[in-house]
């Protein structure tokens, strides 16, 4: 992309009142203040993405909308915390203040120099001064080392503007230095290569892949992160094939990433679904010991039980005969908790730091497990035009479930048109009512009983005998 598409003094980024509004407060108090890192590189690759596509706002051009807005200032943090009311000592140590406003958070940094790395994930020391260059100097990548406020505009010292527009990551000063000081930034820049679809250039390339071993040194948590925004990012697939020798390294050897053809559609909401669908390829799934390699990995990246139970559940369904029929489709999905309740919970994150979109809390349903597993092997055969008679199968599948779950059956317990009073109120006691509820939702879906009060009544008098 030609870099006269984008004349920096014409960047003029509109900026949430909030941030606009700190960084004024900083500057009438005789700092110097500016939002710096991801939030200035999303906002000139939305620019660049508008202006490609003749001024109309694609969908990419939206998901470059920032989210997150770092500020960077020469007031030390005992300055920020005086001059606003609402604060949290975030990372007191390396000059970090978490501000609270318009029930937001930023995190506002002192501009820093780096000490020595001696543990290859954070600084030992850190010197604090009020020139922003030097605070650029210590970061990352070079399209992460922009700063821009609307006093002053743009301010680009180590050439990011230019990587962006040649969409390029390039490291901040020498790449094996960067690298050796905070091995995360490995799966950082495969992350980044995958999320925006950008080359990484050659020195940092070599650079990352002579020291992924330092990898080791990474918390399981943050390797787990990395690793989910990487799937998730458009071009995850490119970057797996490329890069299979670090990304082993970060799997800790446990998956073989030579000759696999990994497919991972775009835009799928859900960071569990990408792991399962991710793992179902990787893990050849279809073996019961092959599903426990799964859990494995999972556990080894320290997921929290649910999410692995939900994987679990949805590989251990790939093994389901497509041609089951309706009858036993209902069986399945009682036997894993029922139709979708569709209550999810919601957990924003604030301003403070890059967000990495999460899962609405995970329902784990006989609906949702059933649906998810389609959509899986929708997905791996959807490019395979030698499995027509597989996606006939899915489809065929998907119009049983769909009958069964519309229809008037009831699917768990809480749906039957009796309850454990009325168990109760027969004689039954302690774990009978619950058993005696059970034999009767499968009677029901097995036929064998019609779905009424007095039916259900009657038969339950029976079975106490």
């Amino acid at each position: 992309m030609p870099e006269s598409h984008f004349n920096p003094k014409d960047f003029t980024p509109q900026l949430p009142e909030s941030v606009e509004f700190i960084l004024s407060q900083l500057q009438m108090s005789g700092y110097k203040a500016y939002i710096v890192g991801g939030c200035v590189r999303d906002m000139i690759l939305h620019t660049l993405e508008c202006s490609d596509n003749a001024g109309l706002k694609s969908d990419l051009a939206y998901q470059n909308l920032p989210s997150d807005y770092d500020i960077a200032t020469s007031a030390l943090p005992s300055e920020v915390i005086r001059l606003f009311p609402r604060t949290i000592p975030t990372g007191l140590k390396h000059g970090t203040i978490s501000v609270i406003y318009d029930n937001k958070i930023y995190e506002i940094s002192t501009f820093r120099i780096e000490g020595a790395y001696s543990n290859k994930r954070a600084p030992d020391s850190v010197r604090f001064t009020t020139e922003l260059e030097q605070d650029l100097q210590r970061r990352d990548f070079t399209m992460n080392a922009l700063a821009y406020s609307p006093h002053t505009g743009l301010i680009d010292k180590v050439g990011g503007l230019r990587d962006i527009i040649n969409r390029k990551i390039v490291c901040v000063g020498e790449a094996h230095l960067r690298f050796n000081e905070d091995a995360l930034r490995i799966l950082r820049v495969l992350r980044f290569a995958a999320t925006l679809d950008f080359e990484i250039e050659s020195h940092t390339d070599s650079a990352l892949r002579e020291c992924a071993k330092n990898l080791c040194y990474i918390s399981k948590e943050r390797i787990k992160d990395e690793l989910t925004k990487l799937l998730c990012g458009r071009a995850a697939e490119k970057i797996m094939r490329k890069y299979s020798d670090v990304l082993n390294v970060a799997f800790g050897g446990m998956i073989s990433f030579e000759g696999l053809e990994v497919r991972l559609p775009q835009n799928i909401e859900s960071k569990a679904f990408v792991w399962a669908l991710f793992l179902a390829q990787v893990c050849d799934w279809g073996k019961t010991s092959k599903r426990d390699k799964a859990d494995k990995i999972l556990e080894s990246l320290k997921f929290d039980n649910k999410t692995r139970r939900y994987v679990s559940e949805i590989l251990k369904a790939c093994e389901i005969p497509l041609e089951t029929n309706r009858q036993e489709i209902a069986g399945r999905i009682i036997a894993l908790g029922g139709r979708e309740t569709r209550e999810f919970g919601h957990l924003e994150r604030g301003c403070a730091s890059e967000k990495m979109s999460g899962d609405k809390e995970l329902s784990i349903s006989g609906e949702r497990i059933l649906r998810d597993m389609i959509r899986l092997k929708m997905a791996v055969v959807a490019q395979d035009l030698t499995q027509d008679s597989a996606q006939k199968g899915l489809k065929e599948f998907q119009k049983n479930m769909e009958q069964v779950l519309v229809s008037n059956l009831p699917l768990s317990l809480k749906e039957l048109c009796i309850n454990g009073d009325d168990i109760k109120a027969l004689g039954f006691v302690g774990k009978d009512i619950g058993r005696i509820l059970q034999i009767l939702l499968e009677e029901i879906v097995s036929e064998k009983l019609k779905h009424s009060r007095e039916a259900l009544l009657i038969r339950a008098v029976e079975l106490r005998g």
